[in-house]
């Protein structure tokens, strides 16, 4: 048996189906455990009543071995979400169609902070275009003489078809 630290979520007196069987779980010596192994702690861990609040517990805290809740390492680090207010995080949430303010407001100062360098880089290097002009829209600021130019340069070379509504039926 291996000396460990008592996760706060275990009750004291508990007695789990891993209580005596720590080597299976956590391998002091042997730096990988076996497949047997690893399938002996998975089946003790399906009988455990407390095999959520385990995998909870080694997923929080990012534990690097062992089997905690019937999860290898490479199962608890596919389970683990970001931190929220990170890119990463706010992918995650949308993947599985959440909603969490902290990471949207961060990915909303992200994208902002984008489109204004892109914006600086459009003036820059074009002094007006198109994009520029769009960019300024997106951002809610005012737009620029030189985009609205090149703006109207663009339209005023494009074909305008009739407003569907002042189409006249005879005129079809």
């Amino acid at each position: 048996m291996i000396d460990a630290i008592v996760p706060a979520f275990l009750p004291a007196g508990t007695r789990t189906p891993c209580h005596d069987r720590g080597e299976l779980f956590i391998h002091p010596i042997r730096s990988a455990p076996t497949k047997a192994d690893t399938a002996e702690a998975k089946a003790l861990c399906a009988q455990c009543p407390i095999k959520a609040a385990c995998a909870d517990h080694a997923i929080q805290r990012g534990e690097r071995d062992g089997i905690w809740g019937g999860l290898t390492p490479a199962e608890r680090r596919a389970r683990r979400r970001p931190d929220c207010g990170t890119e990463s995080g706010w992918r995650s949430h949308v993947q599985r169609d959440e909603s969490c303010l902290t990471c949207r407001e961060a990915h909303d100062d992200r994208l902002r902070e984008q489109r204004l360098k892109r914006l600086t880089r459009e003036h820059a290097t074009h002094g007006g275009s198109l994009a520029g002009y769009r960019l300024e829209l997106l951002l809610g600021l005012p737009t620029c003489v030189r985009c609205r130019a090149v703006r109207h340069e663009y339209y005023a070379n494009q074909p305008h078809p009739g407003k569907w509504y002042r189409r006249s039926s005879a005129a079809a």
